[in-house]
């Protein structure tokens, strides 16, 4: 199993973008998730020819894979 932390943005254009961490602690607080993605919004770390590609916050999740293997040679 494996778990992932996604941070889900909307750019200036209105598109999706998500920043995806692998392996990221378990225990982190809405507020800490909150803060961290608010200095990445307004910061303008990320831009293509000067559009906010990190423009607001849509917001975070934990995903986790499970891989099972039914047959394996």
């Amino acid at each position: 199993m494996s778990m992932k932390l996604e941070l889900r943005f909307e750019t200036a254009q209105g598109k999706n973008r998500v920043i995806s961490i692998d392996q990221p602690k378990t225990d982190l607080t809405e507020e800490a998730v909150q803060s961290a993605m608010e200095q990445i919004v307004t910061q303008d770390m990320f831009t293509d020819k000067g559009d906010k590609l990190f423009a607001k916050i849509k917001g975070a999740r934990y995903v986790t894979r499970t891989v099972e293997d039914i047959i394996e040679a």
